[in-house]
């Protein structure tokens, strides 16, 4: 019997590398998103620092209004890089989320054509044995019609 070829082998092969693809894109993305989201904490910490040491010093009173006004500048500074930052992770995440709808889609495209080739493969299997079966009948008959004959030329 002739060995298992897969007809769609090149389009499996193809579809295992775009699933490839799409696993390394996807890691990538995961990989930007959790370092945005851990700027972003920091950028946060930053803030709260900031504005705690603020709040101390103007409840001390040890502050001068050039103090006061470049604690502003930098709290506000800090808030919009906050705000920026939270945008970026936004969009970091509709990108991760993109990457992983596509890795579903491509993983997905190669199970079909791997249960493709499970189900030419358990077909290929079935036709050989079939035809084993076939050849072990008759070879069965033809023994047994020989035997057969031998018996009545001995009789």
């Amino acid at each position: 019997m002739k060995r298992f070829k897969f007809r769609l082998q090149t389009v499996l092969e193809q579809r295992e590398r775009i699933e490839t693809h799409a696993k390394r894109s996807y890691g990538e993305a995961q990989r930007a998103l959790v370092q945005g989201q851990k700027l972003l904490e920091q950028l946060e910490e930053a803030r709260a620092a900031i504005l705690q040491e603020f709040t101390e010093i103007r409840l001390a009173g040890h502050f001068s209004p050039e103090e006061a006004r470049a604690y502003q500048d930098y709290i506000q500074s800090i808030t919009l890089c906050v705000h920026e930052q939270f945008d970026s992770v936004r969009q970091l995440q509709s990108t991760a989320e993109a990457f992983r709808l596509n890795l579903v889609g491509a993983s997905q495209n190669r199970r079909i054509v791997d249960k493709l080739k499970e189900r030419d493969h358990e077909s290929h299997v079935m036709l050989a044995n079939k035809v084993e079966q076939t050849e072990n009948d008759e070879l069965a008959s033809t023994r047994f019609s020989y035997k057969r004959t031998n018996d009545d030329r001995a009789a």
